[in-house]
């Protein structure tokens, strides 16, 4: 991470969040209920409690809302499920249906986390957004050992195909290429180190984009990536190397529906405004769609109580999505979890006196927050 930047240094802080975010040490996995003392803010507003939930805004604004989690299979936690279903109409796998856990052994697959979710999904009113299909981690070892383009093309072309083809139907949207941008690798272009670049060239974003579409020519497809948000040469760098990418795809008439902006947020930096807003309506001009798709909101270094924090991390949510929706209204927004019970923050950041991380909408007791009443407005448009 650049000099100056409240973040952990990227030494520390990369490996440990892609582990986080990998699914196989999932937001939820990270802590039991049991664990984590009961934390009510002094200030909290039981009113909320009486609004209707996130969920129902989409008649009004056609916003769908969606938050991320286990699968209910492995989820032992009725309680957060029961919150799941009735905040939420969309279902984001944190791990499901990636790599590792879809195909283990090359050709032996196992659906059984994903079919999990669609059932709870399907008995909920609510729908999946598939997530992901090409990322340079969550991936089995043989995978990581691929070597040539042959072989590369050929698990693509088997793991997309099955996967996509088996949830035709029953999932909304695709994350097809997970994070293609990372300009901490210093190669060409600011793209990311990965398996897929090494045997295929950055033709492995195009060539997932079209397995996709011709195993499901209906569901929108997206490309997911982070950290494009703040007036931090990172930030820049990767709006720079984002847009060029896209440009190149648009130019190539490969078949992206949106792009799904991570929103992995925090509240101790400072948003580019003036660059965001151009970098948005440049994608717009490209025709592309927005989604907004693992939003949370790192309180680790915000002082203050629970209720303080609230209120900053609140403001700030605020100012972002002014901004998103200053150009134009997403598709949807999710969350990275629901509750504070469970963030993959919690492997990273201790804060220095002891109080729990508050990134989500809901309290570790599953009761609404100031955050949530911040989504409830811009769903409702």
């Amino acid at each position: 991470m650049e000099t100056g930047s409240n973040m952990a240094p990227k030494s520390h802080l990369r490996p440990t969040r892609r582990a986080a975010l990998l699914g196989l040490l999932s937001a939820t996995a990270i802590a039991s209920p049991g664990l984590i003392a009961p934390s009510i803010p002094a200030e909290a507003d039981f009113s909320l409690e009486l609004e209707p939930p996130l969920r129902s805004h989409m008649r009004q604004s056609g916003i769908r809302y969606g938050c991320a989690g286990a699968a209910p299979n492995v989820q032992s936690d009725r309680n957060l499920l029961e919150k799941f279903a009735i905040e939420a109409n969309i279902f984001v796998p944190e791990g499901a249906l990636k790599w590792a856990t879809t195909e283990p052994k090359p050709g032996k697959f196992d659906f059984s986390q994903g079919d999990s979710i669609a059932e709870f999904a399907a008995r909920n009113g609510m729908l999946v957004h598939g997530h992901t299909l090409v990322w340079s981690a969550a991936l089995p070892q043989w995978a990581s050992d691929l070597t040539t383009a042959k072989e590369a093309r050929a698990a693509l072309e088997r793991h997309i195909s099955t996967q996509v083809s088996r949830y035709r139907g029953k999932i909304w949207a695709w994350d097809v290429v997970n994070e293609a941008i990372e300009p901490g690798d210093r190669l060409e272009n600011g793209y990311r180190n990965s398996v897929w670049l090494r045997c295929l060239g950055i033709d492995y974003v195009d060539l997932a984009f079209r397995l996709a579409r011709d195993a499901d020519p209906i569901t929108p497809l997206t490309i997911n990536d982070y950290e494009i948000e703040y007036d931090t040469p990172s930030s820049r760098s990767r709006r720079q190397a984002l847009l060029a990418l896209l440009q190149k795809l648009r130019d190539r008439n490969t078949p992206i529906d949106c792009l799904a902006l991570q929103s992995h947020l925090d509240a101790s930096e400072n948003f580019d405004r003036r660059e965001l807003t151009a970098f948005l309506h440049s994608v717009i001009g490209l025709g592309y769609r927005l989604m907004i798709t693992e939003l949370d909101v790192n309180d680790y270094n915000i002082p203050g109580s629970d209720a303080e924090r609230d209120v900053a991390i609140a403001r700030h949510l605020d100012e972002y999505l002014d901004i998103v929706f200053s150009v134009a209204k997403p598709v949807s927004i999710a969350t990275w979890g629901l509750s504070d019970r469970y963030t993959w923050m919690r492997q990273i950041y201790k804060r220095k006196d002891g109080l729990q991380l508050r990134p989500l909408p809901l309290d570790t007791n599953l009761n609404r927050k100031r955050m949530w009443a911040v989504l409830a407005r811009y769903l409702a448009g």
